[in-house]
């Protein structure tokens, strides 16, 4: 509270209230989200407690702390819908939610190591590059993911570094140290089992994204609040897209960083004007606010894969129950809005056995996340 004190006697006053006058502008809407909302038990009892006074800090670390309890004393895992990169890309097909093509998904080494042999044969019948990630590590602090290039399977040399690495990361145990709620984070991590996956690229106009600044594909981090879109976080970028149209780009100026000023005239953002131009945007809004709902959750940030002129091509490349983002001034109105309806109660509860990752009409090996793999 000191620290946001001064922001505002630095120059950060216009824009708390640009904040606090979107927070206004979009209240009738999330509170008629908050009242159409049918919610998880999973995601209740996430949040039980509550003073009405949590930042948005506290009710992330508070769901951590909830999702830890519900494990000890229930045995209940639901977070693996996120934790779990093979439960989620199982959640999100189960959905019918769009995602980037898999080649396919493993629980032993040796099979996935044996695929790798069979990719390195029939080369010529694939496009690179390809992802490889592990289902049970962190893609930041625990690099859990992998690029395979074609000279990665062709080059011997660069084959078995390929190889030591997946022997590596089976062996290596997730963390996630950098966070606040790190030791709770670690009781839930320590049940995930080594798992991987491999996927397609999500190539843009240019080919793929690695490589290519401009009119590249672009990932939209969506906060989504009972069941409605708040904000798009455009890392990319640097700045925040806000449902009235509004893109706030943060700068690298001392002042900007100090104030939380950003810099919302569209003459001065065009490299990015082409997400709102092109329709991408609320394209995306929607597509994770069914994520969200498909859920049955409170908060989630979808992260949503857009390219210049495919507004068909959006895509989900995964979400987080756990954002570590801070979201400057608007994190305060945000968190107003998530503890909001779990104080008041004004959702309705689900009665249901099932587990959150379980929930969606499709069945199949996928929707399971069992081994399975694609073959020509």
């Amino acid at each position: 509270p000191e620290l946001q004190t001064a922001r505002l006697f630095l120059g950060g006053y216009s824009s708390y209230l640009s904040a606090k006058n979107y927070f206004e502008s979009q209240k009738p809407l999330l509170e008629k989200a908050m009242r159409e909302t049918t919610l998880h038990p999973y995601w209740a009892s996430s949040q039980k407690g509550l003073t009405g006074k949590e930042t948005w800090q506290d009710m992330v670390v508070g769901r951590m702390r909830g999702m830890v309890a519900q494990l000890k004393t229930s045995g209940y895992d639901d977070f693996k819908v996120e934790k779990d990169k093979c439960e989620m890309y199982g959640f999100l097909q189960r959905n019918s939610l769009p995602f980037v093509p898999l080649l396919g998904m493993w629980t032993e080494k040796q099979t996935l190591l044996d695929y790798l042999e069979e990719l390195r044969r029939d080369i010529n019948k694939h496009q690179f590059p390809l992802w490889l990630k592990s289902c049970h590590l962190t893609q930041g602090d625990d690099a859990g993911r992998r690029i395979i290039k074609r000279e990665d399977l062709a080059d011997p040399l660069r084959f078995e570094k390929l190889k030591a690495w997946v022997s590596g990361k089976w062996e290596q145990r997730p963390n996630d140290d950098a966070r606040a709620w790190s030791n709770d984070a670690k009781k839930i991590l320590d049940t995930l089992q080594p798992r991987f996956l491999i996927q397609t690229s999500y190539a843009g106009p240019y080919g793929d994204s690695v490589g290519f600044t401009e009119r590249a594909p672009v990932e939209l981090k969506i906060e989504v609040l009972w069941g409605r879109a708040y904000l798009a976080n455009i890392c990319d970028y640097e700045a925040y897209a806000l449902r009235d149209g509004t893109i706030e780009r943060w700068d690298t100026s001392f002042f900007s960083k100090i104030a939380h000023a950003p810099v919302t005239d569209p003459a001065q953002n065009k490299k990015v004007q082409w997400l709102k131009e092109e329709g991408h945007l609320e394209r995306a809004y929607k597509l994770a606010e069914k994520v969200c709902r498909s859920m049955l959750a409170d908060q989630v940030r979808v992260d949503i894969f857009v390219r210049p002129g495919d507004l068909e091509g959006v895509v989900v490349n995964e979400i987080s129950i756990s954002p570590g983002a801070l979201y400057k001034w608007h994190a305060q109105f945000m968190a107003t809005t998530w503890r909001r309806g779990h104080v008041e109660h004004v959702y309705t509860l689900k009665d249901t056995k099932k587990r959150v990752y379980e929930e969606g009409k499709n069945e199949g090996k996928l929707s399971n996340g069992e081994e399975w793999f694609v073959r020509e």
